[in-house]
C-alpha cells in the first residue's frame, strides 16, 4: 500500500508540473528584446468601464447525452472547435477520438481511434485548423501531429520527439506553444517552460514568456508524509495564476499571466506590440470557493488513483491564497473585442470584462447563462466566439455538454436596456 501511495503521489506531481502551475519565478525574457524592436502601446484602464453594457446569452444548441446512442455520449474530459460552416469537432480524451457534428448537432463521423497506427491516437488535443483548413491534432504519447481533412480522411503525420503544449500552427507554419524541460537536484524537481514561436524542428525563434518551477519530492512514504506532499501541490493549484494564451485568425498572439491584470499582445513575428492593463480590486477567496475546490479535487482523482483517506488529509492541509487571480481566462470576438472572464462562481454566475479593439475597458457584466469550472485544477476550459455565436463546454449533473449560444449586446440608455446598434 505504501509503495502504491508513493507511486501515485509521484505520478500526481509529474502531472502537476506538466500542467505548468506554481511558478517559482516567472519572467518574459523576450520582452526587453521586443521593446527595443518596436514601441509598445500601453493601454492603462481605470477600474470603472466607460459604458454600461451587457451580453444576453441564449442557449440554442446542446450536444451530449447521458445515456443512449454512444455517438452522442461525451466523455468526462472534452474540448471542441468549430469550422466556418458551424460544424462541431469534439475532442473526447477518454475515448481517443474526435466526433464531428453538423450545425444542428447531428452526428456525422468519427475521426481516429485508440492506437499507434496512422490516424490513431494515444492522447489528443483540441482540433485546430491550418492555413489550408485541414485539422491538426497534437498526440504527445505517439510523439506526432496528425492531419486530417474536414471529412475525417487521414492526410499525414509529423513525427516529433517533443510537441509544444496548447499547440497552434500559424499561416507561416510556425508553431506557437509551450516547450518544457525537467531536471532534478537532490530532492527538488525542477521544470522550465518556455512559451514562444518555434520552427518545425522546435528551434526557438522568439521567446514570449518563461516559467521556472520547483517542487520538493516527498520525504517519506507513510500516509502523513504523502498527505503533506500532496497538500503542497494542491495549495499551489488552488486559485493560483496560470499562463493563458490564444492565437487570432491573423496570427496575433494574446498572452497573460494573471498574477496582475495585464494581457500582452504580440505580432505574428512575436514582437510585443501592446499591453492591456486595468486597475482592479482583488476578489477574496471565499469559504464556498474552498469547498468547491475540494469537491473538484475529489471528482478529478478517484479512489483508485488517490485513496480517500489520503485525499481528505491532504485537502485539510491546503493553504489557500487570500485573493483569487486577477482573471480566469479570455476569449476574442470576431470584431476584435477582448472578453475577459474575471470570475466564475460555481452554480451562480460568471463575471466578464469587455475591452474594445483598441484595448479600452468599455464594460463589465454578470451572467447566469454561462458557468465555468472552478479555476485551479486542470481547468483549461473551452469558451470562444465564432460565426457570430458563443460556444462553451459546461458541466451539468457531473456530465459534460457542448453548448452553442446566440447573444445580443445591449447598452443602458435613457434608464433602460436597448440593443446596441
Amino acid at each position: 500500500m505504501k509503495n502504491k501511495i508513493f507511486y501515485l503521489s509521484f505520478l500526481f506531481i509529474m502531472v502537476f508540473l506538466a500542467a505548468r502551475y506554481c511558478p517559482k519565478k516567472t519572467y518574459a525574457e523576450g520582452m526587453d528584446r521586443n521593446q527595443k524592436s518596436k514601441d509598445i502601446e500601453v493601454i492603462s484602464n481605470p477600474n470603472t468601464p466607460e459604458l454600461k453594457m451587457r451580453f444576453i446569452f441564449k442557449e440554442e444548441l446542446s450536444l451530449g447525452e447521458i445515456e443512449g446512442d454512444e455517438n452522442y455520449m461525451l466523455g468526462s474530459s472534452i474540448a471542441f472547435n468549430t469550422d466556418q460552416e458551424g460544424n462541431f469537432y469534439v475532442t473526447d480524451w477518454d475515448n481517443h477520438r474526435i466526433q464531428k457534428y453538423d450545425p444542428e448537432g447531428k452526428y456525422l463521423l468519427t475521426i481516429g481511434r485508440e492506437g499507434q497506427g496512422p490516424g490513431e491516437f494515444q492522447s489528443l488535443s483540441v482540433a485546430r485548423f491550418d492555413k489550408d483548413n485541414n485539422l491538426y491534432i497534437r498526440d504527445s504519447r505517439n510523439s506526432r501531429i496528425s492531419f486530417f481533412d474536414k471529412q475525417g480522411q487521414f492526410l499525414k503525420q509529423m513525427p516529433m520527439q517533443e510537441i509544444p503544449d496548447n499547440l497552434y500552427i500559424n499561416s507561416k507554419n510556425l508553431f506557437i506553444g509551450m516547450k518544457s524541460s525537467q531536471s532534478q537536484e537532490g530532492n527538488i524537481q525542477k521544470m522550465t517552460s518556455i512559451y514562444g514561436l518555434f520552427d518545425d524542428r522546435l528551434n526557438l525563434i522568439t521567446e514570449l514568456y518563461r516559467d521556472e518551477l520547483e517542487a520538493p519530492m516527498p520525504t517519506g512514504r507513510d500516509v502523513s508524509s504523502m498527505a503533506e506532499f500532496l497538500a503542497k501541490g494542491f495549495s499551489e493549484l488552488a486559485f493560483r495564476p496560470q499562463v493563458i494564451f490564444r492565437m487570432t485568425d491573423d496570427d496575433f498572439i494574446y498572452l497573460g499571466y494573471p498574477d496582475k491584470y495585464e494581457i500582452n499582445v504580440y505580432s505574428p513575428e512575436g514582437v510585443l506590440v501592446r499591453k492591456i492593463t486595468r486597475d482592479y480590486d482583488p476578489i477574496p477567496v471565499s469559504e464556498k470557493d474552498k469547498k468547491s475546490f475540494g469537491e473538484s479535487v475529489s471528482e478529478s482523482f478517484s479512489s483508485s488513483i488517490l485513496p480517500e483517506d489520503l485525499k481528505e488529509k491532504a485537502l485539510a492541509k491546503v493553504e489557500y491564497p487570500k485573493y483569487k487571480q486577477a482573471y480566469q481566462g479570455f476569449a476574442l470576438m470576431e470584431n476584435g473585442w477582448l472578453i475577459v472572464i474575471v470570475e466564475s462562481v460555481a452554480d451562480e454566475y460568471t463575471l466578464f470584462d469587455i475591452f474594445d479593439q483598441d484595448g479600452r475597458y468599455i464594460a463589465n457584466f454578470k451572467t447566469t447563462a454561462l458557468k465555468f469550472p472552478i479555476v485551479g485544477l486542470f481547468s483549461e476550459f473551452s469558451f470562444f466566439f465564432k460565426n457570430g455565436k458563443a460556444y462553451s463546454v459546461v458541466t451539468e449533473n457531473d456530465y459534460k455538454f457542448v453548448k452553442r449560444y446566440s447573444f445580443e449586446i445591449q447598452e443602458y440608455k435613457d434608464n433602460k436596456w436597448v440593443k446596441k446598434e
